[in-house]
């Protein structure tokens, strides 16, 4: 039964609206087609196309024998710029995918046999833009079924991917090199769901911790894992970084122990928690890394500075009363000029290496746990001001002193002075140029603030999380400046010691602002 054919006055309504495209179909000379005008077309064409120019989403349709061709605003960008658009319309498919025919014709011919086919991130190479573009789709062919019940088109509904496989082909191409830099760095992952407390590792971290290799371990098991001494210290590491307002940032070194083979190995944990907006963590990942053989470096480097460093206090302190000898000959006897300028500048040289020999006795200490405090309460204020005008007797800078003349603090009298010396001794050293060092106390809170500020080189802003590292030292703006790299290191030990926190803020070129803080009795 022929399909019914609608009459002249009524078909232009299924043709209303559908923008661009529809403006184009309604103006097309549809008589130089095989479908000829469209008071001729069959109802199931009219209504196909209808539905097609008044959708929001990609289509494209194939009609009859010859694959006569029609689509909506939402596919025209598809087709490029300078492509098969508007070229496309009203002629034949095999006229204008040539460069595809092959692919496509199969899917159109099963679609006119009443077969529907689905395709998703396909790769369909297409002219557009000038050249052949790699282009993905996800598609569907379907059967137009027309009065008689046979399929008289192939409607295509579609969705370019292209953006989406390319972003996912990155992300695979990302993960690989991830995975390749893991292996190289023998690092072990992990990531732990924080409502579960199970997490997942790959199977170094399972070898490390004797663990099984499962999908999910217990968090439980990992900790049976790690030695005594180290449980409590990872445990409330680990809640407090999964804690609401905290920066999810995990960093801590532990020992453990395999449950299977009992090998011991000292591992450091990096990682991120992830926040949902209301602040409860939703996701806990990262790394493991055996520091074990660092870890024994570094042991064997302090054993060596320690022994040395006693080593050296005998002749340096036999050798400090003998030119103690020869300085107060200098100002009893008759001496050449010559021989004061030498005794000057050995004194200087001498007391320069007090200060380091000094630093590795503190920091000898300080890895012993031995280095011990003497607390009792003094004005903060006048600490600062006395041991600013001892600094001020051997240097040409200007120390100006500003805040409260009150501050009362229950601490180490020397070793606070130790910090405040070496503050203002780094302000003098790295600003040559600059004469002026400003140092403000406050009252923040309930802690007392100690700020030295210096106006000189300043320090490269990426070295900052470093500086309080141990022999980490800072050549600013090509200057080289002596020193082992330990005077901050103690010093922030010593205030960390002191219930305090420590810190600094510099610029290139604009100085520095180190300061520190203690509680107030």
């Amino acid at each position: 039964m022929p399909e019914k054919t609608i009459p002249q006055p009524l078909y232009h309504k299924y043709l209303e609206g559908g923008g661009e495209m529809g403006e184009r179909i309604r103006t097309f000379d549809w008589s130089a087609t095989t479908l000829g005008t469209p008071d001729t077309w069959p109802q199931s064409l009219l209504l196909t196309v209808s539905t097609m120019l008044r959708s929001r989403f990609p289509m494209f349709l194939f009609w009859g024998r010859h694959h006569i061709q029609f689509y909506n605003d939402a596919y025209r960008p598809s087709l490029g710029a300078s492509g098969k658009h508007p070229s496309a319309l009203g002629r034949s498919g095999k006229e204008s995918w040539q460069e595809i025919w092959s692919a496509v014709e199969p899917q159109i011919e099963r679609s006119l046999h009443g077969e529907s086919t689905y395709s998703e991130n396909e790769l369909v190479p297409m002219f557009r833009d000038g050249k052949i573009d790699e282009v993905y789709w996800t598609y569907s062919y379907s059967p137009v079924i027309t009065e008689d019940g046979t399929s008289g088109g192939a409607l295509v509904i579609c969705h370019e991917t292209t953006t989406n496989v390319k972003a996912l082909k990155t992300i695979d191409e990302t993960a690989t090199q991830l995975q390749f830099a893991i292996e190289a760095a023998e690092l072990g992952t992990w990531e732990l769901d924080p409502k579960t407390n199970r997490f997942v590792a790959n199977k170094r971290v399972a070898d490390w911790f004797g663990l099984p290799h499962t999908p999910e371990i217990a968090l439980s098991s990992a900790i049976e894992a790690i030695v005594p001494e180290d449980r409590e210290r990872v445990s409330n590491a680990i809640v407090d970084t999964m804690k609401a307002g905290s920066d999810g940032n995990y960093d801590i070194s532990y020992t453990v122990n395999s449950l299977q083979s009992g090998e011991r190995r000292v591992v450091r944990a990096k990682g991120k928690v992830i926040f949902d907006q209301g602040g409860e963590a939703t996701r806990f990942s990262g790394t493991l890394q055996d520091i074990t053989d660092d870890v024994e470096i570094e042991k064997r480097k302090d054993e060596f500075i320690s022994v040395a460093s006693h080593e050296l206090k005998t002749p340096i302190t036999s050798l400090n009363a003998s030119l103690q000898i020869l300085q107060k000959l200098v100002k009893t006897e008759p001496v050449s000029d010559k021989f004061k300028t030498f005794t000057a500048k050995a004194g200087n040289n001498l007391n320069k290496l007090v200060h380091l020999l000094d630093d590795l006795l503190n920091v000898t200490k300080i890895q012993q746990g031995q280095l011990a405090l003497s607390k009792n309460r003094f004005n903060l204020s006048e600490l600062v001001r006395d041991s600013c005008d001892h600094i001020s007797q051997g240097s040409d800078h200007e120390i100006s002193i500003n805040g409260t003349d009150e501050l009362f603090v229950y601490a180490d009298y020397r070793r606070i002075d130790q910090v405040l010396v070496n503050f203002v001794g780094n302000a003098i050293k790295y600003s040559p140029q600059s004469k002026k060092i400003d140092i403000t106390l406050e009252q923040v809170g309930s802690d007392a603030r100690v700020i030295v500020k210096d106006y000189g080189i300043g320090i490269n802003p990426e070295k900052l999380p470093h500086l309080f590292d141990r022999y980490y030292r800072v050549d600013a703006l090509g200057h080289q400046f002596s020193g082992l790299g330990l005077g901050l290191y103690i010093s922030s030990d010593i205030i960390k010691r002191h219930d305090g926190n420590i810190g600094v803020e510099s610029q290139w070129g604009e100085g520095s602002q180190f300061w520190f803080t203690l509680p107030i009795d």
